[in-house]
C-alpha cells in the first residue's frame, strides 16, 4: 500500500513537472518583458502628446505675452487694446 501510494506520487511528480517547470521557467522572462515594455511605453512620447505639449507652451507664451501687455498698458484705451490682441478663441 505504502509503496504504490510512493510510486504514484513519483509518476505524478514527474507527469506533471514539464508544465510546472516549464512555467517556472518562462514567468521571469514574461515579468522581465512586461517590466521592459511599460519602461519603454513610460520614456517615449507619441505625435499626439507631442503636440499637447506644444500647444501647451504657445498658450503659457501668449498668456504671459498678454500680462505683459496689460502690465505696460497706461491707459483703459490700451488696456482693452491687450484684452482684444490676446482674447481666447
Amino acid at each position: 500500500m505504502r509503496t504504490s501510494a510512493i510510486i504514484t506520487t513519483i509518476l505524478v511528480s514527474i507527469s506533471l513537472s514539464g508544465c510546472v517547470a516549464s512555467k517556472i521557467v518562462t514567468a521571469p522572462f514574461k515579468a522581465a518583458g512586461t517590466v521592459v515594455e511599460t519602461a519603454v511605453d513610460a520614456t517615449t512620447q507619441t505625435q499626439s502628446e507631442k503636440e499637447e505639449d506644444v500647444g501647451r507652451r504657445v498658450l503659457a507664451e501668449r498668456k504671459q505675452q498678454r500680462e505683459v501687455c496689460l502690465d505696460r498698458a497706461e491707459t483703459k484705451v490700451e488696456r482693452k487694446q491687450c484684452k482684444r490682441d490676446y482674447e481666447d478663441n
